[in-house]
């Protein structure tokens, strides 16, 4: 049968928006690649985690999942990077507790906003931390540590992943507790800190135990203590900062996904939930629990409420310690 012109016209129309508005909302994602950006070197708990739910990303969407470090600049690197890439959900930021919640309240001019410029994705994982000092410290306990930090001259010199980061806020809560002198070391993620820290470089560090762990068990390193509710099963003989009087400075660091704000909420949709299918996969769960981390995943819709309490929260620590960065 031979429809009028206008019929086609009209139909071909109707096809041209129905496929556009399908594209628009997700309809045909992913067709194409996407990436993770991670603010850190490769090697460190963020890295992991995004390296381990691409790959279960990858499987699940068929298409390849790549993982693009970009480290500096307290996360602001990355984060513009992706502020900056198309909001159709092919570019995806990670990040830890600082690069969401401490840096709008760290810095006094942030080149991005957390809660403005991204849409929350997915929470992955809390992460316990270690203090940890070298094996061979004259720190015995985080007794011997405050005191030094508290009469030792010219101070002790305190590592973190980055400015900004869940360490650095950990070495000026624990400055201003002490009302002591602490150098604070920067780094471009944990790998790097934690060879100057065997190598006796620099003199303490607060890391997630999924990365200072290792160096734990093969006695390179010493724990003092233990940023978590409870002691952790993997080092039962290590206080809680609790047990050795510092548990008003307890930060238990988190790990999370965000995509660049106006990301079609379809697209967020499916991103998130693959995100969280891929950390409650058995072999993920597995293996980041025995490296330490605590598998527990928010979607989308908990995860962004969670990111506002926890700006919030952080934010009356850092105002009171009168923390501001540059």
């Amino acid at each position: 049968m031979n429809y009028p012109r206008f019929m086609q016209v009209a139909a071909a129309a109707l096809l041209a928006t129905t496929s556009a508005l399908a594209s628009a909302q997700g309809g045909n994602f992913p067709s194409k690649p996407i990436t993770i950006v991670v603010p850190f070197p490769a090697g460190g708990v963020t890295d992991q985690l995004a390296r381990g739910v691409g790959q279960k990303m990858s499987e699940s969407l068929k298409v390849p999942v790549i993982v693009d470090n970009r480290p500096g600049a307290g996360a602001q690197i990355a984060a513009n990077f992706v502020k900056q890439a198309p909001a159709d959900g092919y570019t995806i930021f990670i990040g830890d507790i600082g690069s969401f919640a401490l840096n709008g309240n760290l810095y006094a001019k942030l080149s991005y906003d957390p809660l403005k410029d991204f849409t929350p994705l997915a929470r992955l994982a809390l992460a316990p931390a270690l203090l940890v000092v070298n094996a061979d410290s004259p720190y015995k306990t985080a007794a011997d540590l405050v005191s030094a930090v508290k009469t030792k001259p010219g101070g002790v010199s305190i590592a973190s992943q980055s400015t900004g980061s869940g360490g650095h806020l950990f070495a000026e809560m624990l400055r201003d507790k002490t009302k002591g002198n602490l150098n604070h070391v920067p780094y471009r993620g944990s790998s790097p800190a934690l060879i100057d820290m065997v190598g006796n470089q620099v003199e303490v560090f607060f890391d997630p135990m999924i990365t200072s762990g290792p160096f734990v068990k093969d006695g390179k390193l010493r724990a003092l203590a233990i940023g978590a509710e409870k002691r952790s099963a993997q080092f039962p003989n290590v206080p809680t900062l609790a047990e050795v009087g510092l548990g008003d400075i307890n930060l238990v660091a988190w790990f999370g996904m965000a995509v660049r704000a106006g990301t079609p909420p379809a697209v967020v949709s499916l991103l998130s939930n693959e995100v969280v299918k891929a950390m409650q996969s058995p072999e993920l769960t597995k293996k980041f629990t025995d490296q330490g981390l605590e598998v527990a995943p928010m979607t989308d819709v908990q995860f962004g409420p969670f990111v506002k309490d926890e700006t919030a929260r952080w934010g009356l620590v850092i105002k009171n310690a009168s923390i501001k960065l540059e």
